[in-house]
């Protein structure tokens, strides 16, 4: 932590959630450009075959699938912003061959990566908090998957724990772990009765290979938004954590359709890339 205050302009006077496309930067302004143009090739697709849906739809949809899939490994691997792009490419292509278009998850995981990494550089205000636990819990409840609640839990004690810590994220915690064991009096499933041995080979191979990602991680080079500081190594790979979690609990009470039903495998599929990559470089 350095003796510069931070810059709170803009949505950051209100709120530490929001990360505006700023598009001063580079890759924001890249974003700006590509998104349309995707949306735009979803709808003529759309218009010129049966795909399902209208072409105003399939461009919205595009849009938002892309978004997240870029949004979310932006916070999975902050200093890889090419990365981002490769995750924004094929969650896109998935959305138009594959009908991937569940963005839910993607936004739950993105908000919480967000609470542990602080790449904002701002601890949650309580109207940030009470945000973000309501939406975990609703995305529980619609998704069928009481599981969040318990990766919610992981994240709001990280944060309570981690470099900076806030302490009421102890209470958080808490009453996401309350909120899941509410859950289970409605019955919902934990685990998927179709689940394959390739199911449970491949979740433990991304496991592990997030694992070594994780280990030879370098300090972060990447700065928080509102100050000069740098992001804390132990933070973001606590957020690398989290988005693994979520993305594995999908397919536990899911089973084999949420591999592509949300982009966020996509997101933990471009992160583990990101450190092979890495690693290879890192040779030469």
């Amino acid at each position: 932590m350095t003796d510069g205050q931070p810059n709170l302009t803009g949505l950051y006077r209100f709120t530490s959630l929001a990360r505006p496309v700023d598009p001063a930067y580079l890759t924001n302004k890249a974003l700006l450009i590509v998104l349309p143009i995707l949306a735009a090739a979803s709808a003529s697709v759309a218009a010129l075959m049966d795909i399902g849906s209208g072409p105003l739809s399939a461009a919205f949809s595009a849009a938002l699938v892309a978004f997240v899939a870029w949004a979310l490994t932006r916070e999975l691997a902050p200093d890889y912003n090419d990365v981002a792009f490769v995750a924004l490419a094929i969650a896109w292509a998935g959305n138009l061959a594959l009908d991937m278009r569940q963005v839910l998850l993607g936004f739950v995981a993105l908000l919480l990566v967000r609470l542990v990494n602080r790449s904002t550089g701002l601890p949650f205000r309580p109207f940030d908090t009470l945000s973000v636990f309501g939406l975990c819990l609703f995305a529980a409840v619609n998704t069928e998957q009481p599981l969040i609640l318990l990766v919610a839990a992981l994240a709001f004690a990280l944060d309570a724990f981690l470099d900076r810590p806030l302490r009421v994220h102890h209470v958080a915690s808490l009453g996401s772990l309350a909120a899941f064991i509410w859950l289970q009096q409605f019955g919902y499933d934990l685990m998927a009765a179709d689940l394959t041995v390739r199911d449970w080979s491949l979740l433990g191979a991304s496991a592990i290979g997030l694992g070594f990602v994780i280990f030879a991680s370098p300090v972060p080079v990447s700065y928080c938004d509102t100050s000069p500081d740098r992001l804390d190594r132990m933070r973001v790979n606590g957020g690398l954590i989290v988005g693994l979690l979520l993305a594995i609990q999908a397919v536990v009470t899911n089973g084999p359709s949420a591999w592509l039903e949300t982009p966020i495998w996509v997101c933990v599929i471009a992160v583990l890339l990101s450190g092979v990559r890495a690693a290879v470089v890192g040779r030469r």
